[in-house]
């Protein structure tokens, strides 16, 4: 009996050590989590700053696992020869994509992604080989839990983060104004904090919020501030102050303007802030394109008040006036916004447009950065952004084909790898693809009037919309497979042997289906009449009858071979407008019965005369042929329509753009009012449709309906359906990211 009492008492003392182990244990993790929590007094300054001393020991007591290395990035690497620890430095060229958060009916600023789909994304990007993810902002904290915990289980391949610093635009144009100063250093310092996990964010419209308590410090690769500065912003900060010089305690610049000096007043506010708090060093720079390049481009200028871009030569930011000091040795690089379509002197510029790449094929995106390496000589040149869109819709043209859009999946593939292959061959430290996902919230200047209500652009899928449609990894609504196979239709509506239409609706595109029997491209033509809204508007007469029809058309599809199809618009409803030539039109359907349908027509490039008196054409493009084929096939992504012969089938889509819809989720179309500043819209009740078959020489062979037209309303919705798809272009990445081998051992 005395030895199971000395056994209870044994067990007792043992559970009691065991419990004080554990609170023990629990205190120090508790430590290590200390949280930064800042309650601010505005008046006073957001950093005690350290003695020039104390400041000289922190930068020397910093850890950094990545610096610059010449031309690339090195980082700092473990090996264990023969059971001994030993450290090493390695280049490292950066593969990367840039992360959108943005998914079908959200905006960015909702951060409504969860841990698991940041994980989701994450194992995807590592499997293409790529990385590096960057950032433009602080994500939510599940983001940086998602990166720690890919980076622990894939230990021998980790991603690493650019991470960004938002910067909006003054509201003055001026970005010495106090308080933008700032409110920008405040980004800084939280991000700072996100990163080695010791932060609390309170919440505020359009930021992230939260408990950060992870730390991936190790894994961030570089600090990249800003945004694209617009050069209108920068001209006036370099007007109003003259400052030609900063001296800090890491980062010197000499002989610049009032913006360059801002930056690096920027930059070695980041640094510091983290070699004082943390003892830690990050390689730092600031976003930067090619309107503010260091070079000189003649064919850039402003020679009309009409002209709605900026003045793409008016100031630049050099790279090579920056210098950083003996207490920062992680150091700086260069980061550009590079795409092959704009500014237009990337293929005006005869240099650049008589370049040709590694593989004797001209190509001035090349010619471009063998020019822009030059002008940073001495530091890595990451290119944070380039890439192309798999839209419909252009809305910038390149002689090149490098358009900003118009693209088939394939040709987004094919081209995208040719400007990674440039950047590889043109010695840059790396290349950040843009973007991961397709992002409808996104505005493009060329159609961003016809997306009514603004607001409302992130629930349906504007495939004329090139800034929706950059993504790797589609976001997209598509319920029908153009394919001329009804499997996907409800095939009990259609009657066996009989003429019949149907209709279908997504975020992304409007449908028609049609079984024609007899119908024979050899002898027929065929033509569809789509009245959009409000009957008594519209033309009541078509080109090929002389009947006058209750229905008035806005919109007119033509067909008369595979490769001779169309879509034609009442002419008082186009939406083509030239400012230049003051073509203003009123967006809205006006009654009439002339029996006029027109080509779509859209002016991409402004016509322009240089400083040297060169003169470059507008250019005008075309939406109206419709595309025939599969849309399954990445070579044909974007068709329009589909004729299966064999069971006289026809299937048709058509973007909402196309038919002058402003927001399908709400049902409206463009009826703008003469007169006002803004385009204005109503809501449509039903499309309506006939159906003509004609003989080669247009003569009516047949109408569909014969009487009241054929009538289709599709449902609203409050958020939008969609799937999510591996484009072409992630295989065409992951292949040449796995054999890719730069030259690092070049002389730099």
């Amino acid at each position: 009996m005395k030895g199971k009492f000395i056994i209870i008492l044994l067990l007792i003392l043992i559970l009691g050590f065991t419990v004080y182990k554990m609170m023990e244990f629990e205190s120090e993790i508790r430590q290590e989590r200390t949280i930064k929590l800042y309650v601010e007094d505005e008046s006073k300054p957001l950093l005690a700053k350290f003695s020039d001393e104390e400041i000289i020991e922190a930068a020397a007591n910093s850890d950094y696992y990545f610096a610059v290395n010449g031309d690339y990035f090195k980082m700092l690497k473990v090996k264990y020869p023969e059971n001994e620890r030993l450290t090493y430095w390695e280049n490292i060229f950066i593969k990367g994509v840039n992360l959108g958060v943005a998914v079908p009916g959200k905006f960015p600023a909702e951060f409504s992604l969860t841990y698991s789909e940041y994980l989701e994304w994450m194992k995807l990007i590592g499997d293409m080989n790529a990385n590096t993810i960057r950032t433009y902002t602080i994500l939510p904290p599940e983001f940086y839990e998602a990166l720690s915990y890919y980076n622990l289980h894939h230990y021998d391949k980790p991603l690493y983060l650019m991470q960004g610093v938002w910067a909006r635009v003054p509201e003055k144009d001026y970005y010495y104004d106090i308080d933008y100063v700032r409110e920008f250093k405040k980004e800084i310092i939280d991000m700072i904090d996100v990163i080695h996990g010791k932060a609390v964010l309170k919440k505020q419209v359009g930021k992230a919020a939260g408990t950060y308590a992870t730390d991936v410090s190790e894994y961030v690769i570089a600090y990249l501030l800003g945004r694209e500065w617009e050069p209108g912003a920068v001209f006036k900060t370099n007007q109003i102050n003259k400052t030609t010089h900063f001296k800090g305690d890491f980062i010197s610049m000499n002989n610049g303007n009032a913006m360059e000096a801002w930056l690096a007043g920027m930059m070695d506010f980041s640094i510091l802030y983290e070699t004082q708090t943390y003892q830690f060093q990050h390689p730092v720079s600031f976003v930067n394109w090619l309107p503010l390049d260091p070079m000189y481009h003649s064919t850039e200028i402003i020679e009309s008040e009409k002209v709605r871009e900026y003045d793409n030569d008016l100031e630049s930011i050099d790279y090579r006036k920056f210098h950083a000091t003996e207490l920062f040795t992680p150091g700086i690089y260069a980061a550009y916004h590079a795409y092959p379509y704009y500014p237009d002197f990337i293929y005006l510029q005869e240099s650049y447009r008589n370049s040709s790449n590694k593989e004797n094929i001209k190509d001035p995106y090349y010619g471009y950065l063998e020019d822009l390496k030059q002008h940073v000589q001495g530091m890595p040149l990451i290119i944070a952004e380039y890439g192309l869109p798999s839209s419909r819709g252009t809305s910038h043209y390149s002689p090149f084909g490098f358009h900003q859009g118009g693209l088939s999946e394939s040709e987004q593939a094919e081209l995208s790898l040719m400007l990674t292959k440039d950047i590889v061959n043109t010695h840059c430290g790396g290349g950040i693809y843009f973007a991961w996902i397709d992002e409808w919230f996104k505005h493009n200047w060329l159609v961003m009037d016809f997306e009514q209500p603004f607001e409302d652009r992130k629930l349906w899928h504007n495939m004329e919309n090139p800034e929706q449609n950059f993504g790797i990894y589609a976001m997209e609504s598509r319920t029908k497979t153009i394919d001329g196979n009804l499997n996907d239709w409800d095939v009990n509506d259609f009657e066996t042997g009989k003429l019949e239409l149907q209709s279908a609706a997504d975020p992304g595109y409007y449908y028609l289906s049609a079984i024609l029997p007899d119908f024979n491209f050899n002898n027929n033509n065929l033509y569809i009449a789509i009245d959009t809204y409000d009957e008594d508007k519209g033309d009541h007469k078509l080109p090929f009858s002389n009947k006058e029809f209750d229905n008035g058309f806005e919109f007119l599809l033509e067909f008369k071979s595979q490769d001779s199809a169309l879509i034609l618009v009442d002419e008082p409803y186009s939406v083509f407008t030239d400012i230049y030539n003051d073509n203003f039109p009123v967006y809205a359907s006006t009654k009439n019965n002339n029996g006029i349908f027109i080509h779509q027509f859209m002016l991409t490039n402004r016509g322009r005369v240089g400083l040297l008196d060169e003169k470059t054409d507008s250019v005008i493009i075309d939406r109206s042929p419709l595309v025939f084929g599969n849309s399954a096939d990445p070579d044909f992504s974007n068709a329009d329509w589909y004729f299966n012969d064999a069971d006289n089938i026809l299937e048709i889509r058509l973007d909402w753009h196309l038919i002058n819809v402003s927001d399908p989720a709400k049902r409206y179309v463009l009826d703008d009012i003469a007169d006002t500043k803004d385009i204005e819209y109503s809501k449509t009740d039903a499309v309506n449709i006939y159906l003509f078959i004609t003989d080669k020489n247009n003569n009516l062979i047949q109408q569909y309906p014969e009487d009241e037209p054929y009538s289709y309303i599709w449902d609203e919705w409050q958020m939008p359906e969609y799937n999510k798809r591996l484009k072409p272009i992630y295989y065409s990445l992951q292949e040449y990211f796995n054999e890719l081998n730069p030259d690092f051992d070049r002389d730099n």
